[in-house]
């Protein structure tokens, strides 16, 4: 690294040195034996239009190393997010493919796309589907075979750009040699559009906002009608069920296809959205090398720039041939919160996991309870679900367990789930949950978050593993109304030290925020009277403890 390097710089994120944390998923940077140096000059040809098999013209920068007659690997990263924002340093969500004067100078052409039907490329928008897929593909070998590129082709970016990646190597394009997809996820209904069964429509608004301010005022765009069905379809609920109208475009049922070498990754922060997607991969993609790290959310966000080191010692590893010790040591790097460390890990879930219970309890009335490590008697609390209500816009009323200030640290590192038992006066309700980690001082830092549609608490037990629940979600099953229930509530894994003094700290509520991202939610909104069953045989979190 130079030596004038700034961390977290948002004037020098495109940069040969981007001023963006993390870089590595380690403590301290690793020992590199060999690495691509920063030695080239770019070349760019931009608004190249690429003919494909049915005769659509797809547009695409090229960034290349300036060196008349040597060749180099290709990076593609392609989205519908808009080829001309990716060479900014707007930071925008979709500002996402990659920092080009990063790589070319290292020996890479960078090569960004635009999706068919979306900027300046033609046809009809396919958002990941068959057709869009078959583009993947096409474009892989498309680059493999230009006069400057010798025949290797990885992929960079995060996002939509990874899940680009990850539906590109089920295709199993031979000039396709290793992937590093930053954000993924790999199940488009359980992970993005309905998780727990709830729609999560606010992030559906701010996606589509997003791909309307970048399509329909631009006027550049002649067919807009792929973009319109998406909207259409998204936005109707037309399927509120999982099928395959969300399997053609997710990677979920195809990962076991991947054969080359992956490297997975995201933030922890991420659990509503690209988290679960990582360890999903991780345990279905099978054959190839395979590295896994989750970390703290980069800074800046972006341009998005994090990681390039340890994905160019990937790169440099897979597609140059060279000895970068990117394979040393333990294949999974995990950023421990609480004590803000890394941590290497050979296998997930952790074998030395403890399964352990925590009992929701205490005293019989208000909204506050406990959290201890032994059941109580047996107990009820209640609470209004209210829609009409100003507290219910901003996520209240909610029911609030803590534990008492711990004694010593506790670790809670990977699966975790709430078996809730509860009733409700109507025929369906939401059940949202959040795990904090509480300081002495009270002030709350949210972990992770789960999510169940009452109507879909269906279990298929064959499928379901340890703090895992495995919910169908192929059927509506209502309330019989006050009859009490057990709801087993999938949350998604966290790695967090709760230190000595502080308190874990457990939420429930049926509604969610209006002014945070939580909101993203769409809940039912239905008045009714919502109790929870506690102390013996009532509700427990069950979670994944790490023996210190």
């Amino acid at each position: 690294m130079n030596s004038n390097f700034i961390p977290n710089d948002p004037e020098r994120v495109r940069n040969i040195y981007p001023s963006v944390t993390p870089q590595w998923p380690f403590n301290q940077p690793p020992k590199t034996r060999e690495s691509s140096q920063p030695i080239y000059n770019i070349q760019s040809d931009t608004n190249l239009k690429i003919m494909m098999r049915d005769g659509v013209r797809i547009a695409a920068d090229v960034f290349r190393p300036s060196s008349s007659g040597q060749k180099f690997p290709a990076l593609l990263a392609i989205s519908p997010y808009t080829k001309g924002l990716q060479s900014t340093n707007v930071p925008i969500a979709q500002n996402e493919a990659g920092i080009t004067e990063f790589w070319v100078p290292r020996g890479y052409a960078h090569i960004i796309i635009d999706s068919r039907g979306t900027n300046d490329s033609e046809g009809k928008f396919d958002n990941r589907g068959e057709i869009e897929q078959q583009d993947f593909v096409e474009l892989i070998y498309w680059a493999a075979n230009q006069s400057w590129c010798d025949g290797t082709v990885g992929m960079v970016g995060c996002s939509y750009f990874s899940l680009v990646q990850l539906l590109s190597a089920k295709h199993q394009p031979e000039p396709l040699k290793a992937i590093f997809p930053y954000d993924a996820w790999t199940d488009r209904y359980r992970h993005l559009f309905y998780p727990g069964g709830i729609p999560q429509t606010g992030y559906m608004w701010m996606w589509f906002s997003a791909m309307s301010n970048l399509h329909f005022n631009s006027g550049r765009s002649n067919d807009l009608s792929g973009l319109i069905e998406m909207m259409e379809e998204g936005m109707g609920f037309e399927n509120p069920f999982d099928g395959e109208f969300h399997w053609k475009s997710s990677p979920q049922p195809f990962l076991k296809q991947i054969k080359i070498p992956t490297y997975l990754g995201s933030d922890w922060s991420f659990y509503w959205d690209h988290l679960p997607g990582v360890f999903a991969g991780w345990e279905e993609i099978q054959d190839p090398p395979k590295r896994m790290l989750v970390g703290p959310k980069p800074s800046p966000w972006r341009p998005f720039a994090a990681y390039h080191q340890e994905t160019l010692r990937w790169y440099d590893q897979w597609l140059k041939g060279m000895d970068t010790g990117v394979m040393d040591g333990p294949p999974i790097q995990l950023f421990i919160q609480g004590t803000n460390k890394w941590r290497g890990e050979n296998e997930w879930p952790l074998n030395r996991t403890e399964w352990k219970k925590l009992y929701l309890g205490g005293p019989d009335s208000g909204l506050e309870g406990t959290l201890t490590d032994s059941e109580q008697s047996q107990s009820e609390r209640s609470y209004i679900n209210d829609p009409l209500s100003s507290e219910w816009r901003y996520g209240h009323p909610r029911l609030i367990y803590r534990t008492e200030a711990l004694s010593e640290p506790i670790e809670i590192t990977g699966p975790l789930s709430l078996h809730l038992v509860a009733h409700s006066s109507a025929e369906d309700v939401d059940w949202i949950v959040y795990l904090f980690d509480e300081s002495p001082e009270g002030t709350a830092r949210l972990l992770t978050r789960g999510c169940l549609r009452a109507s879909h608490r269906e279990v298929d037990a064959s499928k379901s593993k340890p703090g895992r629940p495995w919910h169908p979600h192929d059927r509506k099953i209502l309330l019989i109304p006050n009859q009490t229930e057990i709801f087993e509530i999938e949350i998604v894994p966290t790695s967090n030290i709760f230190l000595k003094d502080h308190r874990i700290r457990l939420e429930i509520c049926s509604c969610t925020s209006a002014v945070k991202r939580v909101a993203y939610l769409d809940t039912l909104a239905v008045k009714a009277k919502n109790t929870v069953i506690e102390g013996q045989n009532g509700s427990y979190l069950f979670y994944s403890s790490i023996p210190s």
